[in-house]
């Protein structure tokens, strides 16, 4: 990182790892925000609560921590804790930069707590090292799912048989579960259930996960189901100028929870807990979100704080970034620890994809069991394309094309006019631009296809790049749009062998397409697809490429394919 802010402004710019040439618009001294005028480059690559770096070009030595808010209604937004400390007298020419946090001092608290107290030594070592399993209570068992049945029976939107099955496990089982939620399965719905039940326990409960946004989603989603029955709260630093339905506090104690017996929900990071926001607290239960990004040491830091653990995840998604475990980063996520030595429970029907999208990642990584709840659901339009009739023909949920190009690596030219083409056509048809998502390996693809929305596309479809989501794979997991374009990139023959493990890994794969309700768009090279079959008999990921696209419609990549009336 300390190479990469040494690097002039304009490079670091270039490379999508900063942003330049800023103006300040306005500053909320009462919240600690920073507004300013949206910058003429792209700043997809910067993610909402990211932490950063402000300065005046320089990141290394006078700078300033925040986070980055995105954009909003006054502005490209920053939370600035130090304001106070910033002269404000030069409004142009700020920067802001990656930062790197170092939290090796927090996973090193959790792991000496683990070692010195019996809490950790007696209990949470056997299951983590030891692979002591979960016992479950058949009895208990019994006496939930009677509850649930009865209580889904009432409500607008009742549990199906596979989440029932999963919460009343988890509930009977002691001290832990696993649930896994494949894409679109209810799964956030499904924890907050659970809370609920905990709830009426008189539990103390944590909800924590990989990310502030996940917190945020099952926090608002138990808060709503609970409607008043007792308190919900987020601990952290405020992150978020969006309006949240729960309060936020800076620690345990301006909560006033510290001195309650519960029952409360208190969401919180992992690192958090380790901190003087959270440290005198301990909990009956914890939640975790998106344990298959949760690394083990994060997951320490959790289970030293609590006596039950429901761990929410799916290990056919990406796993964490680990540059421990490089030849399987899965081997890092605490799921696919906790996975080998116990059975999880599995949600089974997606109310995200139609059933021809359901189809691939169901056989492939589900055991087949995982079925669509609006199987019948289509793409819909309200004019029929003029171009890309092909493509875009609502009967075929899952279509690919090829292009000749042979020599591009992290930039393809060919592939992001098409999708820019596609997206114009798309918004010409009457489809919302929230509703498409683009998917690529590679910052460079993204970036180029966001340029091209944003200096391509006549009005009134400017600035609709703002609205598209257009990022890679990674950051893309968790979200959801009607229509996605998948663009490979990639059709150099050596770059290709070179990443082939990155750009056919299997998670890679499952996350592009199940991001889609009714409409996958495979933009591929000519060049991809043979390296693809070189590498198949000898590489499982390259060969549930080749079946991918094997499912999928092929069309022709002119213009001028037949409409659908």
């Amino acid at each position: 990182m300390q190479k990469q802010w040494a690097r002039p402004l304009d490079d670091r710019i270039d490379s999508g790892r900063a942003l330049g040439h800023l103006r300040i618009e306005s500053i909320d001294p009462v919240k600690n925000l920073i507004h300013f005028t949206p910058p003429a480059e792209d700043f997809a690559f910067f993610h909402e609560q990211q932490r950063v770096r402000l300065s005046q070009n320089s990141p290394e030595s006078h700078f300033f921590r925040a986070i980055f808010l995105g954009l909003t209604n006054n502005g490209l937004t920053l939370a600035c804790s130090q304001c106070d400390n910033i002269d404000f007298q030069q409004l142009t020419g700020w920067s802001i930069d990656e930062d790197l946090i170092d939290v090796s001092d927090f996973y090193l608290k959790g792991l000496k707590a683990l070692a010195e107290e019996a809490h950790g030594r007696d209990k949470v070592f056997p299951f983590l090292f030891e692979g002591l399993p979960s016992t479950i209570h058949g009895e208990t068992y019994d006496t939930i799912m009677d509850a649930l049945e009865n209580s889904s029976a009432i409500k607008d939107h009742p549990l199906n048989d596979s989440q029932q099955d999963a919460i009343a496990i988890a509930l009977a089982s002691s001290p832990m579960h696993l649930i896994q939620g494949p894409p679109g399965t209810g799964k956030t719905q499904t924890l907050a259930e659970l809370v609920e039940r905990l709830v009426l326990e008189g539990h103390r409960i944590l909800v924590t996960g990989f990310t502030h946004r996940s917190i945020h989603n099952a926090l608002e989603k138990i808060h709503t189901l609970l409607d008043g029955l007792c308190p919900v709260v987020k601990i952290s630093a405020p992150l978020s100028e969006e309006p949240l339905p729960f309060p936020i506090f800076s620690s345990f104690e301006e909560s006033e929870l510290d001195t309650s017996a519960g029952p409360y929900v208190i969401g919180a990071t992992p690192f958090a807990l380790f901190t003087r926001r959270l440290q005198a607290a301990h909990f009956d239960s914890a939640v975790l979100d998106e344990t298959s990004q949760l690394t083990l040491p994060a997951a320490i830091m959790v289970m030293m704080k609590s006596d039950r653990w429901f761990f929410f995840g799916d290990d056919q998604q990406l796993p964490p970034v680990s540059f421990v475990h490089r030849d399987n980063p899965a081997d890092a996520s605490v799921f696919c620890r906790l996975k080998q030595q116990t059975e999880p429970s599995t949600l089974t029907i997606t109310y995200r994809m139609n059933a021809p999208l359901t189809h691939w990642p169901s056989e492939n990584f589900y055991h087949g069991e995982l079925t669509s709840h609006f199987a019948d659901k289509q793409l819909a339009l309200q004019s029929t394309p003029r171009r890309y009739g092909e493509f875009l023909d609502p009967d075929q949920s899952l279509v690919s094309t090829m292009l000749p190009c042979e020599f591009s690596k992290s930039r393809n030219d060919d592939e992001a006019d098409l999708t820019a083409a596609l997206i114009e056509e798309l918004l010409n048809c009457g489809l919302s631009p929230d509703d498409i998502g683009v998917v690529t390996p590679f910052r460079a693809q993204a970036s180029r296809i966001r340029t091209l929305l944003r200096n391509v596309i006549a009005p009134p479809y400017k600035h609709i790049e703002r609205k598209l989501a257009v990022d890679t794979v990674d950051r893309f997991q968790g979200q959801e749009r009607e229509v996605i374009i998948y663009s490979f990139t990639a059709s150099d023959p050596a770059f290709i062998r070179k990443l082939h493990t990155f750009l056919f890994q299997q998670a890679r794969l499952n996350v592009a397409v199940t991001r889609a309700k009714t409409k996958v768009i495979l933009i591929h090279s000519k060049g991809l697809l043979r390296q693809a079959r070189k590498l198949a008999p000898y590489d499982e990921s390259a060969s549930l490429f080749l079946s991918l696209l094997d499912q999928a419609q092929s069309v022709n990549p002119t213009p001028h394919g037949e409409t659908f009336s």
